[in-house]
């Protein structure tokens, strides 16, 4: 078998995945075979290295061994595009236009990565790789320094499917689009194929979130949340005019009567759960289900982002909503693809964990009449969204996250100042809730009457260290 491995050397992967919008991590295959093409070209085309690459694209799909990683907050950075017409004025340097970009990265809690071929290469095609590997020094962006080598295994890796790989003819299509001054499509894609069952339950909710991010201007209080949010679903629903939104979308069938499958949820991202939180709202995310497969979405999507083209307000210049009150108070937000705070990111809220704290307090399905019945119906809620019964929930009026807002006004405070809730929820039960499982469930956990609205939504709390 053949493994080839690298070591990120400044401990930092840069490079972008294929859309674009986030670090590509773990690095697929056709990003390591890009690299030593690269290498291959620069060492002189040498016959007997194109032969060993040939192979390589030959070759089944590799298994991938890489640990989990962070993404790394990418500052703003302003760049000329492409040289515009020679006519034009915005040529000279003194006049170039600066564009707003940002550069992936993310740091691997290992910052080695190994990929395992099951197929055995011959002698000269191992030698031609291991010196092709030796003289590749960076892998992704020029500064994402690394160290590579090539080795003979026994044994397969133990790791993930690679997505994108390279494939029959990948040597000559670089080429190609080298020789065209072309930037080269991606390399084959693959579905990733799930060859163990996961241990962790999963929710109806998905893990693929489109964030907003507050975009300047008046920005509301974390109480008034979940009208924000409905407004969301609703400016969202209204791109689709003249026709009807997707039930999917919309939450509705063609004649109206609520949804029983899984739909489209709205959520806001809080300041909470850092040391010095303070639970402002800073910004307002979009939920896919997770039973809308890849393969579904993809027939989806071209209309769901004409729909937000549509009542997109920033033109060209990115994706940006307007979200107006009936009052007439408006909060513009911007998609944010890559979020620079923390606390625009999913990644958290996607975790797995068997403890859990509410940050938006959980709208009881039920008046609770009798003592327990609010745990009762939490625990309810649980299963609902495709989870397992708690061993334990516990609630209170104060959330156990740090700077997420309480559950009801303060003492002595009056009413107006606690949640404010669309009309649908008007006169829920509110609490915050500490959900215990018997095993590690993955998120979004979104749980209660307004989960669709972003009520409900958990953060994973640690678990106390054994005496």
């Amino acid at each position: 078998m053949l493994a080839v491995e690298i070591e990120y050397l400044t401990g930092v992967a840069r490079a972008a995945n294929d859309r674009g919008d986030a670090p590509d991590w773990p690095p697929q295959p056709d990003r390591l075979y890009s690299a030593l093409v690269a290498t291959w070209a620069a060492r002189g085309a040498r016959p007997d290295e194109r032969a060993a690459l040939e192979w390589l694209e030959r070759a089944e799909p590799p298994v991938i061994e890489a640990s989990l990683a962070y993404w790394r907050s990418g500052l703003k950075v302003y760049v000329p595009p492409n040289d515009d017409n020679a006519n034009a004025i915005t040529i000279l340097p003194v006049r170039r236009r600066r564009q707003e970009r940002r550069f992936p990265a993310c740091v691997p809690h290992d910052p080695v990565v190994r990929w395992f071929w099951a197929e055995e290469p011959s002698a000269a095609d191992f030698n031609a790789l291991d010196a092709l590997a030796r003289d590749t020094s960076y892998l992704g962006h020029s500064s994402s320094l690394v160290r590579c080598t090539v080795r003979r295994v026994t044994e397969p890796g133990l790791g993930e499917r690679a997505r994108l790989v390279p494939y029959r003819g990948r040597l000559a299509e670089l080429e190609r689009a080298f020789a065209s001054g072309q930037r080269p499509a991606p390399g084959g894609s693959l579905m990733p194929v799930q060859t163990v069952t996961p241990t962790a339950s999963t929710s109806i909710f998905g893990a693929d979130w489109i964030v907003f991010a507050d975009a300047g201007g008046w920005q509301p209080d974390a109480v008034g949340a979940a009208l924000w949010t409905k407004t969301l679903l609703k400016v969202v629903q209204s791109g689709y005019k003249p026709n009807a939104a997707p039930g999917w979308v919309s939450g509705h069938a063609a004649d109206g009567t609520p949804l029983a499958t899984p739909h489209l949820a709205a959520l806001p991202m809080l300041d909470a759960g850092w040391t010095w939180s303070q639970g402002r709202l800073m910004g307002i995310a979009l939920v896919l289900p997770r039973a809308l497969e890849a393969s579904d979405f993809e027939v989806e999507e071209a209309g769901f982002f004409q729909a937000l083209s549509r009542v997109n307000q920033a033109g060209t210049e990115g994706l940006e909503l307007e979200l107006r009150l009936p009052g007439g108070k408006a909060w513009r937000v911007r998609r944010e693809a890559l979020p620079e705070a923390k606390s625009l990111r999913p990644d958290r809220y996607v975790a797995t964990a068997r403890i859990w704290g509410s940050v938006t307090p959980v709208a009881l399905d039920r008046h609770p009449k009798a003592l327990g019945d609010a745990e009762a119906s939490i625990s309810a809620a649980c299963e609902r969204i495709g989870l397992p019964k708690p061993l334990r929930v516990v609630t209170s009026k104060n959330p156990a996250i740090r700077g997420a807002p309480s559950a009801g006004p303060s003492s002595g405070a009056p009413d107006w100042t606690g949640w404010r809730l669309p009309v649908p929820l008007d006169g829920r039960r509110l609490t915050h809730a500490v959900i215990e499982f018997a095993t590690p469930v993955s998120g979004p956990l979104l749980l209660g009457a307004g989960r669709f609205v972003g009520l409900g939504l958990c953060l994973p709390l640690p678990e106390a260290a054994p005496a």
